[in-house]
């Protein structure tokens, strides 16, 4: 065979080799195969290209930070999105509760001498329905703390109501005072009847409704001037000799009508019959009597609030 020939074979030989590889793919292939090239799982294009979000991830929940400049922090089933202007000087975003400013501080007072001190605690920050548990949260000073306790949220007429959780919705507040109390308490339109036997500072309000007076009109005058003359909240003396003493229907009004039992026989099912306050009588003043800084703090100890003055 000639050398002419020889080098036509090759040629076509060469271009037919070409064509194959064409067809088969395996360029295209390889050439796919560098675009995937991937880094610790994930691909370069979104490890190295897409870096929108730089995430913090701890045991109490996730602090991430978005291009808009907020920090979302998520944890439990609470998630509060901070701004960074809001951030407490000298605290950083992974300090922050997942309920950070969700519950406020809306006063710290250290009183005065013979004069209780106060701490008030505002929920404000809470949207729609939604409620928060505050029991086990810290106050925390630069000198001592204390945390915040349960409380009975509908006192019972027998005296036995068990204290639980604060579950606090928007718009309620809570008081801390500084001196003691018989038990916490939040406070409904009759509570100031129990006060007769159950002394605190401050006085429980004196703002209860009226019991009906119609039915006075039907007793001696001396009767219906007494009856006239007792405030709200105000359980009668029936020792009292402006009460006649043989006035049977007298008495048996007032015993029967002018009591915290009586008043929550017929109030307790009013829309409005519980407050919006919780008062919480801890017995001791852990806040600075000039200048402090006053931290709130969640079961996790993450900051919800601070207060400095």
């Amino acid at each position: 065979m000639s050398t002419k020939i020889i080098k036509v074979v090759f040629f076509f030989l060469i271009i037919g080799v070409g064509l194959y590889i064409l067809r088969s793919g395996i360029v295209g292939t390889e050439l796919n195969s560098l675009k995937s090239v991937s880094f610790n799982g994930s691909s370069s294009s979104n490890t190295f290209f897409n870096a929108n979000t730089n995430t913090n991830t701890g045991s109490s929940g996730n602090n991430t930070a978005t291009n808009n400049g907020t920090v979302n922090n998520t944890g439990g089933n609470a998630t509060a999105t901070i701004n960074p202007a809001d951030i407490p000087q000298g605290f950083t975003a992974g300090q922050l509760s997942p309920y950070f400013h969700q519950v406020r501080f809306g006063g710290v007072s250290y009183g005065g001498y013979g004069y209780y001190g106060t701490i008030t605690l505002n929920a404000y920050g809470l949207s729609g329905t939604s409620t928060i548990s505050v029991s086990g949260w810290q106050i925390k000073a630069r000198h001592g703390g204390e945390f915040i306790p349960q409380a009975i949220n509908v006192y019972d007429p027998s005296g036995l109501t068990p204290q639980t959780e604060i579950i606090l919705k928007n718009g309620d507040t809570v008081f801390l005072y500084s001196s003691p109390g018989p038990f916490n308490l939040r406070i409904n339109k009759c509570i100031g009847y129990i006060g007769v036997n159950n002394k605190t500072v401050p006085q429980l309000p004196q703002n209860c409704p009226y019991p009906d007076r119609s039915a006075a009109q039907n007793f001696t005058g001396a009767c219906q001037n007494y009856v006239y003359s007792i405030g709200g909240c105000t359980q009668p003396n029936l020792s009292d000799p402006r009460i006649p003493f043989n006035d049977y229907s007298c008495r048996n009004y007032l015993a029967n009508n002018f009591s915290y039992r009586s008043c929550f026989d017929a109030h307790a099912g009013d829309a409005d019959f519980l407050t919006n306050q919780v008062w919480v009588w801890t017995g001791s003043n852990v806040i600075d009597q000039y200048h402090d800084q006053v931290q709130l703090l969640d079961k996790n100890g993450l900051v919800v609030d601070v207060y400095s003055y």
